[in-house]
């Protein structure tokens, strides 16, 4: 199968991207509000305690696997094989907007660790360490860049690749990185909702106006006559 075979047309994504931008980034922006008057915390504690009330190391193996896709390192480098992936398949414009948000969410996500004061997670309710090389200390851990960065990378792959089983596979991997994030006792589940949903606005600012994209591309690559 040739590698261009592998992504659905952008006709394929739903219209009304746009909307999902405004509604997502809404979304993150009131929590973030709400997350920095540190009004959730008694419900982010409450949660943390009951996803460890059944701790054992089998889950802590479980949790950091499902650590590693969100790593900077790890996410960062299969977005430069996704992003060369799509370049090389004629989609120039849309590996772009790709790179570009990525790079942004996660400047925004290290803006707002360093800024907004959220309640830090206590390390006595760490269950495993990282299986990261790249470790960036932040004063506080709102929003989850493990689940910014598993949303867009693999939100991509869901939107361009029309497969049901992978598709099924991807929702349950997220949900993996999801509840781990906060099982491990990095995150509060705030911090992995607001990932979450910078992740989906990044990704319905990369889709947004698909058919222009389309159109764009073929018009600037025909060559003239």
């Amino acid at each position: 199968m040739p590698f261009p075979a592998l992504f659905a047309s952008l006709r394929d994504v739903k219209r009304g991207v746009e909307s999902w931008l405004w509604i997502y980034s809404l979304a993150f922006v009131l929590l973030s509000a709400v997350a920095g008057t540190r009004l959730l915390h008694p419900l982010d504690a409450w949660i943390l305690r009951a996803a460890q009330s059944h701790a054992s190391g089998t889950l802590d193996t479980v949790g950091t696997i499902f650590s590693v896709p969100g790593g900077a390192e790890y996410s960062g480098a299969a977005m430069l094989l996704l992003t060369a992936g799509l370049f090389l398949a004629g989609r120039r414009y849309l590996a772009g907007r790709l790179l570009v948000a990525f790079v942004v969410t996660a400047l925004l996500e290290f803006a707002m660790k360093t800024w907004l004061p959220t309640v830090p997670v206590p390390d006595e309710v760490a269950r495993s360490i990282d299986p990261s090389f790249i470790e960036v200390p932040y004063p506080y851990p709102y929003p989850s860049g493990h689940m910014l960065r598993s949303v867009i990378l693999f939100g991509v792959v869901y939107l361009l690749w029309p497969n049901w089983l992978l598709r099924a596979a991807i929702l349950v991997l997220l949900l993996g990185v999801a509840a781990s994030r906060v099982y491990v006792g990095v995150h509060w589940p705030s911090d992995v909702a607001g990932g979450a949903l910078l992740g989906v606005a990044g990704l319905a600012w990369v889709f947004k106006d698909p058919s222009n994209q389309i159109k764009g591309y073929r018009h600037s690559e025909e060559p003239d006559t």
